[in-house]
């Protein structure tokens, strides 16, 4: 049995253990690449603090900026997903990854048009000045979906469509590699829909 669970990527650890430990899952998806998983948790794990070059890629860009952003509110960007992961390692269940490799990604995005690249730099402007704990709960995916389909459709189609082509893949493999198990997949809300119509 398979459950996707959509999360806005800033829901706390207290958030995360208490659904999971609603749930039961008896295998745990989440919306990383290794390679992300290694940057993210590894060095919580190790209780280490892991330097790393400034990423001036578009992605990292991205990142960077809804990251300080989130600093500044004091929450952790991604952290629904830091603590899906901690939470399976704790209770030794099955952890699987089920993103598109980051890398992948980001070869992808420096193909899109410069028209588009223009514009996610003038909406990380304005993204910097909104407050996340009164915009994060009231916002609507479906339009923010729309309008960015819209605006940026070569962006959509590698950040959104592309992905999730590969994350319905990937739980599919999970399906077939975890017989008659409880398989809880965590995803961001853009995600969610369009990947539970696409297993159905």
């Amino acid at each position: 049995m398979i459950k996707i669970i959509g999360t806005s990527h800033l829901d706390s650890k207290e958030e995360i253990y208490r659904m999971l430990d609603k749930e039961k899952p008896q295998v745990i998806g989440v919306e990383l690449c290794e390679i992300r998983y290694n940057l993210m948790v590894l060095p919580i794990l190790q209780n280490t603090t892991l330097e790393t070059k400034e990423d001036t890629s578009l992605i990292g860009k991205i990142s960077n900026v809804i990251k300080k952003k989130a600093e500044q509110e004091n929450v952790q960007y991604g952290s629904d997903m830091i603590s899906a992961c901690l939470y399976a390692i704790e209770k030794k269940i099955p952890l699987e990854f089920v993103d598109l490799d980051i890398m992948k990604t980001k070869e992808l995005m420096e193909k899109i048009p410069p028209n588009e690249i223009e514009g996610f730099m003038k909406e990380i402007v304005e993204f910097e000045k909104i407050n996340l704990e009164e915009t994060i709960p009231n916002i609507n995916v479906e339009e923010i979906l729309l309008q960015m389909k819209l605006r940026y459709p070569i962006a959509f189609e590698f950040l959104i469509n592309l992905r999730n082509v590969v994350i319905i893949n990937k739980i599919l493999k999970l399906e077939r590699k975890y017989k008659k198990k409880r398989i809880i997949i965590l995803l961001g809300k853009g995600h969610e829909k369009i990947v539970e119509e696409g297993l159905k």
